[in-house]
């Protein structure tokens, strides 16, 4: 089985906050990065709000990263089956200080559609 570019970055992260010691803090829920989850039809819809009647942002392809919205004490944003995520268009997370931090978009995703966190 080949290792998406994706799942490496992911692999480096959970290391580096295993060697920092924050993988079992409250904060280390606050920068989750997961991934979106195979569908049959490659994608999974981001949504401006939690509701397939919602307008679609964006379809996310599948093995594309995504971070999953938090707030105090790491507790994930939430409405019913739907999670609020952001999504960057080449799947890769970034950080506020990055020049592509602009173009992430924040909407819903149903929660099923994204993968384990690392």
């Amino acid at each position: 089985m080949t290792r998406s570019p994706f799942a490496s970055r992911l692999g480096t992260l959970a290391a580096a906050a295993l060697t920092l010691g924050l993988a079992a803090s409250p904060a280390s829920a606050l920068n989750a990065v997961c991934e979106v989850l195979p569908t049959s039809d490659g994608f999974a819809a981001l949504r401006s709000a939690p509701s397939t009647e919602a307008p679609m942002i964006r379809r996310m392809p599948t093995g594309h990263g995504v971070h999953m919205r938090s707030v105090q004490m790491g507790r994930l944003v939430t409405s019913g089956r739907w999670v609020q995520v952001t999504h960057w268009p080449d799947g890769k997370f970034y950080e506020p200080g990055d020049a592509e931090f602009s173009l992430g978009r924040t909407g819903w995703v149903v929660h099923r559609l994204v993968g384990e966190c690392g």
